[in-house]
This record gives C-alpha cells, structure tokens and sequence, in this order.
C-alpha cells in the first residue's frame, strides 16, 4: 500500500506541477536600472576572519552564509556560488576532483570530471553558470590572479576565466563581476569605492572541518541591517546559492532557472554581535545524542527495574510514563531552545522535567486523557512556533539544524515524524474518552490531521512536504478504521486522503509561495525536472538506508516492527474496546510506513516514529487494566 500511496502521489505532483509553471509567476526578473554600470566585488577574506571584524566597516551589512549541505571542500563552496544551485554530497557520482586553477583556468581534463560529474546528479548544478550567464550577457567577468580557488566563483561553463594582477584589481577588477582576496583591514577601501549601484560582498574562506557558516557582509545600497534571504528567512544567515541571484540582480541580469537561490536582502537593524552570538549557537548545538537518547536510555533501565521489582504493576506504571515522558519532550526541547540551555542542563532538563510532567498528567488527568493532553500541547506549541517563523524550532536539538545547510525554518525530518505521530495517537487517544461519538470521529481524525498540516506542510510555516503525506495518509487510515470501510474502499480512500493532502498543498503553496515544494517542482521547468526532484529523494531515501543516521535504532526499529506485525493481535488487543485509540495509532504507523518510502530522510522517519509509536504502544499497554477508572471508557465496537 506504501509504494501504491507513493506512486499516486508522485502522479499528483507531476500533474499539479505542469499546471502551475503556468499559473506561477515569472522566475526573477532582470533590474536594468541598477545593473547600469554597476561592479560587483566579492572578497574572499583569509580563513578565521570573524564576523565582528568584517563588522568593523560600517557600511558592511553582517551575516553568515551557508557553506553547504553538511561538510563540504573549499572548491565545492565555491562552485557553489557559482551554479547558484547545490545539492547533498551523497548525489554525486564520487568525489570531487581534487581542482586547482593555472592561468585562469581549471586544467581541462580536471574540468570535464567534474562536470561529468555534476550531470550526473540529479540536480540543476551546473558548473560555471554564473560566468557564462554574465558572459552571455555582455558583462565582464574576472578574478584576481592570485585568487586561488575562489576562482571557481568566476569561471564559465568551460572552466575559465578572466585574470588581472594583484595591483590592477586592488579594489575590484573593473566593470562587471570581480572575485579577489582581501584581508579585513582592506575592506574599508573596497567599500569606500563603491559608487551608484555597486556591491562589494565579503566572505571568509572556510575549511572542510570547520566550514559550516562563513562570516560574511555586504555593503552597497539598500544593505543596511542584517543579512537574510527568502531560502533561510533568517535574520543574519544566507546561504551560498544565494550569492549568484543577487550578483545577477545588481548586475541587471536574468536569473536562469537553473539558479534556485535567492536574492540577498537586508532586514532589522545592524547587530553583528547578534549575528555573532547565532552562529555560535548554530554551530556549538547540544548534540541530540546527549539531550535525548541518553534521558531515552535511562528512562528505559529505569522501567525495567520496575518491572523487575514491581511486576505487572511496576511494569504497567513505568511503561504509562515512559509513554508519556517521550510525548512531552518534544516541548521541553523548545524550552531548552528558549533559555539557550548548554547541553548537560538540556539532558538534565529533559530527563527531570519529562518524568515530572509525565507523573503529574497521570496523577491529576489519567488515562487517555493524560496522553491525549501532552501530545496536544507538544503539537500546539510547535505549530505555534512555525507559523510564528520558527524562531526556537530552529534552535530546537530536534529541530532543521540551520547549522548543517540542509534546512533552515519550519520542521525537519526527526520533527516531521515526532508530530505527526502525535498528532494522530493523541487524536484517538482523546476521542477515545468520548464514548458516544462513534462515526464522527472519522471526521475528527480528518480535522485534526488537517490543521496540523495546515501549520506543518506549507512552504510559509513548516515547510514539510512529508508533513503533508503523513498526516494525509495517516489521518484517512484512522478515518477509514474509524468508519469501517471494506479493504478495497479503504486502501482507495487512504491513497485519495494523501493525494488530496498534496493536492492542497500544491494550492497553498502557489498562492502563498516561499515553499520548498513550490521552488523544487512547482518551479520545474518540465516534466524532466520533476523526475529529477523525484530520482533525488528516491536516492536521497536509499542512501540514508544504505549509510544510515542511527544504525543501532534502525536495526532495533526493524526488529520493533516486525515483531509488532508477529504479534499484531496482542497489540492491537492492548487498546481492549478503545477502537479510536485504536485507530490513531494504526493511522500513524501507516503514515509513518508511507512517509519513509516517500521522504528523502527514510531511515530517520522510521526511526523517530518507531521510537514514538513503541513509547505510545507502551502506554496503552500500562493503561490497559483499569482503564474506566483513569479515563478511559469503553467505547464499545467501531461501526
């Protein structure tokens, strides 16, 4: 049923996206006005080069940029910057050539291998595009002689470039677009040369090791505050395929599709110290290792021993808030985020402060109801949180990871599974305390599950396609349980309910815009190009199967699955007559199953939501005996 779910909802994207490069509007379009005869510099300033000290020009407007997706070399940066475009190093056929430039140029044959090897992406990375587009154009293009690799910001599509000496191109290599060296104690001449519509954009060089955010600034007109674009909607913080849009723009000159940055832009007021203080915590976060496995672990010995002491007793009271505990997490994490919690205070804060809320809600609100309330605030706060632009998500342990270039606003993938797996067992977890609903609660499950997409999925708040899936999916599975629909009206309308999930998403997204979803397939120029989006997540899914994030967890998740599908009958008779707890849960697991085959985070879906749905299942087993009395009234059998 996944891969049925996936394949129709692959035909509904390619479908959606025909018809929305003809509703969407034009890609950027070129500013004559001030690309007149204006000159732009980019300044590659030594290795180790802080923000405070490009800050120490008060017409530079401080930032970091976004080196790449993970670790990355220096030359793949700087292509980077070139193709406007980047993509995981995973997508590559091999590694990157070991490059130099000599005269200007990429010696051919070390050329030819890394445009071979770019092709065979399945991305829009095109090397040299930023060159040739400007070329093409009529407008200059040259580096600094000495410029080393940076260079590879100003080659064309075959690999070359423009030079000038060192003396000639002090404060820029004439008209055009320049790439040189600088060291910060120059950048006051190079923006004390800036006339009319120039730009002078300065970036620190980086290290493979240490290379995840590059301070930065930008001085010219209009850049006045902290730096930001629309790919991080983050004051202080850009990303690499962003440059090549703005130079294009300033220069007067159409941004070719291939591009699929953004222009730079600035916002606020100045605050390099603020822009200082970000990066250090985007790239010193508690490890999520630390902060939440580890009070995992500990909390599962501690249930053992109660079992072990206790019995079924201690077992039943260990397992309900264990269950509980991982629900509330989530929250705390964004507790953590808000008091910039080191990562010891983090651990101790999550693993004190879980437990405590946990006892509470089954001391003072019991049963389902204690499950339904925290998964209902964890769901609440998050959703709050994105579509107030992701300001502690962000910086959340289990959040996107800015740091890492993969995603810098809404819901990653570990967040992706953590919410909607709560979303649906805490809505049949507190349906199942309304005894007499009975039918109705299909169309709860289908409220629910839609208004946490509604904050989750668009490209304005979360900012998760998988969000979407999931929760369609997942929310028409419990309906149809809920209903009691024959298999095949059942599996049919589960594939619709993702389908229709997308299919508003894809709306949403073309009237909204700012959507991942929309500038990778929406935005495609054809047919070809959406399979290629689609061949990249299929790859992007298998790679982290093949190479995966957590290999113990996904080995025991397997493990969870497969007996829990051995033993379906004793698990499914831990809900007794609770059918809409029931169905929750089944409506997760088989979000979850679809989600990991349609999401390019496979392995860390299943895992995530393994962990969450084995929790749940946990606390469903603790609340089996006396059930009534904590809140849990039979609800009879599902129509």
């Amino acid at each position: 049923m996944a891969m049925l779910a996936l394949a129709a909802l692959a035909a509904a994207g390619m479908a959606a996206a025909r018809a929305g490069t003809n509703l969407a509007p034009p890609g950027h379009g070129a500013d004559e006005a001030a690309g007149a005869g204006a000159r732009v510099v980019i300044a590659i300033l030594p290795y180790g080069t802080s923000v405070e000290q490009i800050a120490r020009v008060p017409e530079l407007a401080p930032g970091v940029v976004s080196a790449g997706i993970g670790a990355v070399p220096v030359a793949q940066t700087y292509l980077d910057i070139g193709q406007g475009n980047r993509t995981n190093e995973k997508l590559y056929e091999g590694e990157l050539p070991r490059l130099y430039v000599r005269d200007g140029r990429v010696p051919p044959p070390l050329w030819e291998r890394t445009v071979r090897r770019a092709a065979g992406a399945p991305a829009d990375v095109v090397p040299g595009l930023l060159g040739s587009t400007l070329t093409d154009a009529g407008v200059p293009v040259a580096a600094e002689v000495d410029s080393g690799l940076a260079t590879l910001i100003a080659v064309d599509r075959d690999g070359a470039a423009r030079t000038g000496d060192a003396a000639a191109c002090r404060l820029g290599c004439g008209p055009g677009l320049s790439v040189i060296r600088a060291r910060p104690g120059e950048l006051g001449d190079l923006a004390g040369g800036l006339a009319g519509g120039d730009l002078l954009v300065a970036i620190a060089s980086g290290a493979r090791a240490e290379q995840e955010l590059l301070p930065a600034g930008i001085a010219g007109e209009g850049f006045d505050g902290d730096l930001t674009s629309a790919s991080t909607r983050t004051d202080g913080v850009v990303v690499s395929t962003d440059i090549a849009p703005t130079v294009l723009s300033r220069l007067g000159v159409e941004v070719p599709n291939e591009m699929n940055g953004s222009e730079i832009t600035s916002e606020a007021e100045r605050d390099p110290a603020g822009v200082a203080e970000l990066q250090q915590r985007l790239e010193n976060r508690p490890s999520r290792e630390t902060v939440v496995l580890l009070p995992l672990g500990a909390w599962l010995v501690l249930s053992g021993l109660a079992a072990l002491a206790w019995r079924r007793r201690g077992a039943s009271v260990a397992l309900r808030l264990l269950g509980l505990s991982c629900a509330w997490t989530p929250s705390l994490l964004l507790v953590t985020a808000a008091l910039d919690a080191s990562q010891a205070p983090a651990a101790l804060l999550v693993g004190l402060g879980a437990v405590a809320l946990a006892a509470a809600a089954d001391r003072w609100v019991g049963g389902y109801r204690a499950l339904a309330l925290a998964c209902a605030v964890t769901v609440a706060a998050y959703a709050a949180d994105v579509i107030a632009g992701s300001p502690l998500t962000a910086l959340s342990v289990l959040g996107p990871n800015p740091g890492g270039g993969v995603r810098f606003f809404g819901i990653g993938n570990e967040l992706e599974a953590t919410l909607t797996t709560l979303t649906l067992i805490g809505a049949g977890a507190w349906l199942a305390t309304r005894p007499r609903l009975d039918r109705g609660a299909a169309a709860w499950f289908v409220a629910i599950a839609a208004l946490a997409a509604a904050a989750f999925a668009p490209g304005r708040f979360g900012a998760d396609v998988g969000a979407a899936i999931v929760l369609g999916v997942g929310g028409a599975t419990a309906a149809v349980i809920a209903l009691g629909l024959p298999v095949r009206r059942a599996i049919l309308t589960v594939i619709a309910g993702g389908v229709l999930a997308l299919a508003a998403l894809f709306a949403v997204d073309l009237v909204a815009g700012g959507a991942h979803l929309s500038r990778s397939v929406l935005g495609a120029g054809d047919a070809t190009d959406v399979l290629d989006v689609l061949d990249r997540r299929v790859e992007l899914m298998t790679a982290t199967f093949i190479h995966p994030v957590y290999p113990e967890l996904l080995a025991a998740s397997v493990v969870l699955l497969a007996l829990a599908a051995w033993r379906r009958d004793d698990v499914l008779g831990w809900f007794g007559h609770a059918w809409a707890a029931r169905a929750g849960f089944l409506g997760a697991l088989v979000g979850i199953l679809v989600g990991t085959v349609a999401n390019d985070s496979g392995s860390v879906l299943l895992v995530i939501g393994t962990i969450y749905l084995a929790a749940c299942a946990g606390f469903f087993w603790g609340s089996r005996d006396g059930a009534a009395r904590r809140g849990s009234p039979d609800q009879g059998t599902a129509a």
